[in-house]
């Protein structure tokens, strides 16, 4: 392996670490300094790094997350209080965060929960679906109407336990995700780890309806037996465990964009329960992305918390 790709590789795996961080503890004040020391650079160094890996800077890159999961929590928990979001969320001034908000979506919160969402997402869609480079486009035409009757799923609610995987992220929601699964077990192989023996699981931290295909964010896991450190751009951290709404499904490229749509936008807001601020992930009985069928076997997984209990943490 080159030097060039080598020091790629050194750069990603501990950026990797500062948005693990980021991820995981949206809600904390999340400094810059803190941020650089867990991957082990010096702040000035940090933020370069983080840049040319992410293309925001660090302030860009939280806040962009922060808001696009307080403009999901307001449709998905439509019982919370926006006070109460917006802290979820890592705003401690709910002046501040109006404020954000309106910056980024061109309304109100409260705006937004009555019929902000469904303008922006009707509008967005109707640009997408225009694109015959777009994969998704026939989902997009399908739901350009929020109203349209969505298939009653049976869900079922476990508690789960923590999980170490290793991982790597994507940013678009298209079919490059396979030469990540091809890496990801590559790397799981020539680590000793029986990758026939582990699980694939998948992370969505992007919502379909508000973000373009090829900026929603992936991120394949394969499970752990036992501590490996991270390495050649691989990152290892844990998925937080706790009450999941879990639903089984088959389908095709693109057919589970349908599912996730139905369980937030129809399920969820109608259910006992309410989202927490982490990413719902797909656990795969069969991998579509690397299968020879182009079928998909999973359980997708929503993290949850009972309505009257508010927010886990973890």
């Amino acid at each position: 392996m080159s030097l060039r790709r080598n020091t790629a590789y050194e750069h990603q795996t501990r950026i990797n670490e500062a948005l693990y961080r980021i991820h995981a503890k949206l809600s904390d004040s999340l400094e810059i300094s803190g941020l650089a020391q867990s991957a082990c650079y010096s702040p000035y160094h940090f933020q370069r790094i983080f840049k040319q890996i992410t293309g925001e800077s660090v302030h860009d890159y939280i806040r962009r997350c922060r808001l696009e999961w307080a403009a999901n929590l307001l449709i998905y928990n439509p019982n919370m209080a926006i006070v109460d979001i917006a802290a979820e969320c890592g705003f401690h001034s709910n002046a501040s965060f109006n404020h954000a908000f309106k910056s980024c979506f061109n309304c109100s919160p409260t705006l937004w929960r009555r019929e902000g969402y469904e303008t922006r997402s009707r509008t967005l869609k109707t640009a997408w679906s225009a694109s015959a480079m777009n994969p998704h486009r026939q989902y997009y035409r399908d739901t350009l109407d929020s109203h349209n009757q969505s298939v009653q799923r049976q869900v079922e609610i476990k508690r789960l336990p923590s999980q170490p995987v290793a991982y790597i992220r994507h940013v678009g929601y298209d079919k490059r995700i396979s030469e990540v699964w091809a890496r990801l077990l590559d790397w799981g192989g020539a680590h000793g780890v029986d990758v026939k023996a582990q699980q694939m699981i998948a992370l969505h931290h992007s919502n379909p309806d508000l973000i373009p295909f090829d900026q929603c964010r992936y991120v394949a896991c394969l499970t752990l037996p036992k501590r490996i450190y991270p390495g050649d751009g691989v990152g290892v951290m844990e998925i937080p465990g706790g009450l999941h709404a879990c639903c089984q499904a088959e389908g095709m490229f693109g057919d589970l964009l349908y599912l996730m749509r139905d369980l937030y936008m129809h399920w969820l807001p109608a259910s006992d329960y309410q989202a927490r601020s982490i990413p719902p992930h797909a656990l795969y009985h069969d991998n579509h992305f690397i299968n020879q069928s182009g079928r998909f076997s999973l359980e997708f997984r929503i993290p949850v918390a009972r309505n009257a209990a508010g927010p886990d943490r973890f």
